[in-house]
């Protein structure tokens, strides 16, 4: 996977106190063009510290363009936003 790290427009779901539980996302590909993605699983959800800053990272898969793939979102707690960390 390459580390992206760019800015997403996140829909999320909340349960009680529990951390955030992304839905769905849209980011714009290589060629400039807006995808919007459901998000079918979530693998495996870590919570981080890097540079001193509290982060959730959740590794997810879904269908896109007919195949499975595999990403990582990020979520930066101090700062509220939505990553799409890797791809």
């Amino acid at each position: 996977m390459k580390i992206l790290a760019e800015p997403i427009d996140t829909i999320v779901m909340f349960k009680g106190r529990e951390r955030p539980i992304p839905y769905k996302f849209k980011y714009a590909d290589y060629n400039g063009i807006r995808r919007e993605i459901k998000i079918d699983k979530i693998l495996y959800t870590e919570e981080s510290k890097l540079a001193g800053e509290k982060a959730f990272i959740y590794s997810c898969q879904s269908f896109i363009s007919n195949e499975q793939k595999r990403y990582e979102l990020k979520y930066i707690v101090g700062e509220c936003r939505w990553e799409l960390y890797k791809m």
